[in-house]
This record gives C-alpha cells, sequence and structure tokens, in this order.
C-alpha cells in the first residue's frame, strides 16, 4: 500500500488520533483551566467610525431596471419602442436611460390607452346545450 503523502489521500487513523477517548475532556490536577477574557474598557475606542452619508436614491432608470420595475421583458420594451409606444429615453454618453418622469408619463399614456379600448370578451363562449337527439 502506498503512502499517503504519495497518494494525496489522508490517511484514515493518525497516531495521535488513536489514543484519543471520546466525550469531553477529562482534567486531571495538572489541567489547564481556560482563562476569561476581560470586558473591553471604554477607553480603548477613542476615535469614532466617520459618519457615512445616506445612500442616495436614483433619479432614473436603465433599460434593464424599467423592465423589472415595470414587469415587462427586455426584448417588449425594445417592440414597444419600435411601434412607437416605448417611454421617452435620454442618452446620457453610452448609457440609455428613462427618467421617472417619462416612466410616469408612459404609464399614464397606456392606462388611458387601455381604458379607450372595449372590453376583452371571453374568447370560448359558452354554446346552448343541443336539443337534438342523435340516433
Amino acid at each position: 500500500m502506498a503512502r499517503a503523502e504519495v497518494t494525496g489521500k489522508k490517511p484514515r487513523v493518525t497516531a495521535d488520533r488513536a489514543h484519543c477517548r471520546k466525550g469531553p475532556p477529562r482534567g486531571g490536577p495538572d489541567a489547564v483551566e481556560p482563562t476569561k477574557h476581560s470586558e473591553p474598557s471604554s477607553d480603548d475606542c477613542t476615535t469614532a467610525p466617520p459618519i457615512r452619508e445616506p445612500p442616495v436614491s436614483p433619479a432614473c432608470f436603465s433599460i434593464k431596471t424599467f423592465c423589472l420595475a415595470h414587469h415587462i421583458s427586455e426584448s417588449m420594451f425594445h417592440k414597444m419602442r419600435a411601434a412607437g409606444l416605448g417611454p421617452q429615453v435620454m442618452q446620457v454618453g453610452n448609457r440609455v436611460l428613462v427618467s421617472f418622469e417619462s416612466a410616469s408619463a408612459w404609464r399614464a399614456e397606456r392606462e388611458a390607452a387601455t381604458a379607450a379600448m372595449p372590453p376583452v370578451l371571453n374568447e370560448r363562449k359558452r354554446k346552448a346545450p343541443s336539443t337534438e337527439v342523435r340516433s
């Protein structure tokens, strides 16, 4: 059998571990007791950490965050923009952003367009039971 150093496997039982007993350690007359740590005093912390400012909330959406916030897919966003039904976007450098104001205006337009549509009828119209007798 090859040695553990050669094969890279751990040995099952080491020489030290073979003589260990299970259970809590038994203290003898020469046993070392654990030391208790003292509580830190107030003098230890003389400098306070700097106070950080509250986080700044974003002022606009990226396309991804706009789609997440409005529960639509990014492909639907681009289809609606191509059809002229998407929100106004602004270009900042290479980024395309949607402001909160244009998002709320877009939502109002979509709500108005939905309200102007006739109500959707149930496509599966119930047929009246036939009175014909089949033979």
